[in-house]
């Protein structure tokens, strides 16, 4: 019997099999090649531990604020400019309030990020403002477990298995980076969480969202290039927060190390990488520990 059938009558008196959950970076974007990384996660995880081992899979520098995101399905993004000037005069002159109740929503859900400080934070604040809404309930991502949420009946039917825009994890507001979550299964339990799969080199943060992405790789792709494209080759090989001084020569767009990433993923690994970054507290790194152990 799969897990995902007998754990039901076991959950009672086992630890929660883990998720397999495939994430797909702004899919209808990138590609050629996409962006994917398919990772084994506890379910009993705060959801602070997914995003630091988000930012461990896809190569990103935590530099930027997130969020995880159930999606309404009767949302639809205004297209009108008018529209766009009234929702953001709606939230006031600092753009801090929220819409009113009447206003569309963006989001049935949000599991919202603890830090107050990154260093790119205040530019995520500055959009922060359109994601949330009185009738879009939040909870912290350091204080909420993924099974909480994925076996969340009243959600689950929306991403179960589905591919597409249900939920989603968002990486720095500005750009935008938005990985699609499906999920695929389950399976045995672990402490770390584990990268089985994927495909694509990790994307270069603050390149300006995917279509910025798209014109890094077409630097590398044309053989005599442009003064501009071999500024953009110098800024990924050595300026970029999540910089390779290796660049994308030759077929180095598909490169990825999933041994690499796995040795990362280790939990006191991947703590002690962003807390080199500044991300957490002594006191915040021991909490998310103790969240992430004893489930």
């Amino acid at each position: 019997m799969p897990l995902s059938a007998a754990w039901p009558s076991h959950k009672g008196g086992c630890v929660r099999p883990n998720y397999i959950i495939e994430f797909h970076l702004a899919p209808a974007q990138i590609a050629n090649p996409p962006v994917t990384r398919i990772l084994s996660c506890p379910a009993q995880a705060v959801f602070y531990m997914l995003h630091l081992a988000l930012q461990t899979a896809f190569g990103w520098a935590t530099t930027h604020s997130f969020d995880f995101a159930v999606v309404d399905p009767d949302y639809r993004e205004p297209e009108d400019i008018m529209e766009i000037i009234s929702r953001r005069t709606a939230m006031g002159p600092t753009g801090d309030q929220l819409p009113p109740a009447s206003a569309p929503r963006a989001y049935l859900f949000r599991v919202v990020d603890p830090v107050k400080q990154t260093l790119f934070s205040g530019i995520d604040r500055m959009h922060e403002p359109m994601r949330r809404h009185p009738n879009t309930p939040e909870k912290r991502a350091d204080n909420y477990k993924l099974y909480e949420l994925f076996d969340d009946e009243r959600f689950r039917s929306l991403y179960n298995g589905k591919l597409g825009r249900q939920i989603v994890y968002t990486y720095d507001f500005g750009d935008n980076w938005e990985h699609h979550l499906r999920i695929l299964g389950r399976a045995d339990p672990t402490t770390d969480f584990i990268c089985l799969d994927g495909s694509g080199h990790y994307v270069a943060e603050d390149s300006g969202g995917a279509g910025g992405w798209e014109d890094v790789k077409a630097a590398y792709r044309n053989q005599s290039p442009t003064k501009e494209q071999m500024q953009r080759r110098h800024w990924f090989e050595r300026q970029a927060s999540n910089l390779d001084p290796r660049g994308l020569a030759g077929d180095r767009a598909h490169a990825w190390d999933r041994a690499k990433i796995n040795r990362e993923l280790e939990t006191d690994t991947m703590f002690e990488r962003f807390q080199k970054m500044g991300d957490t507290s002594d006191a915040y790194r021991d909490r998310a520990s103790a969240e992430l152990r004893s489930g």
